[in-house]
């Protein structure tokens, strides 16, 4: 296997997940994922020789995700889990339960700026550091530091509004 094609591999999932958190809707991120890879296997030889091609393909895919928002003005009122859930749950009510808990989660995120929406992903389901995070979406270090603390505090401020978590 040759090296674009291992890193291709290596984020293929991250990009959708990325998309996915964009634009809302499953078939818009796997078209905003084949769109960077088309685009990107154009470029293959300039990515190899870059010092962080996943940064740089998580970047285009933000901006191709963006792009496909504004210009197709897509909407989803409901939003496709990205990722399999980090818990364990024995029963129908606790499965539910969660379920449910993270449908108001996801919901009130789209309250949140897109800069800090991005950020927050990244950080929490991505698990990049803030580094990466600057790289792939073009911001500096301490944009990156305080959009992940005001859309936390958002957030934080939105669950204890509506009741979702008790303080």
């Amino acid at each position: 296997m040759d090296q674009y094609s291992s890193i291709i591999t290596s984020v293929r999932d991250r990009l959708y997940r990325l998309a996915l958190r964009v634009v809302n809707d499953a078939d818009e991120a796997e078209d905003v994922v084949q769109d960077v890879l088309v685009k990107s296997w154009k470029k293959r030889d300039q990515i190899v020789g870059l010092d962080n091609p996943p940064a740089w393909l998580m970047r285009m895919t933000k901006h191709q995700a963006i792009d496909r928002l504004r210009s197709a003005k897509v909407r989803c009122a409901r939003e496709t889990e990205a990722a399999a859930p980090d818990f364990v749950a024995h029963t129908p009510f606790q499965i539910t339960a969660t379920n449910d808990t993270l449908g108001h989660i996801h919901r009130l995120l789209q309250q949140l700026p897109p800069d800090q929406r991005s950020v927050l992903h990244l950080r929490e389901v991505e698990g990049m550091d803030y580094k990466e995070i600057a790289e792939a979406t073009g911001l500096s270090l301490s944009q990156v530091k305080t959009y992940l603390h005001r859309g936390r505090g958002k957030l934080r401020g939105l669950l204890l509004q509506q009741r979702i978590v008790e303080s």
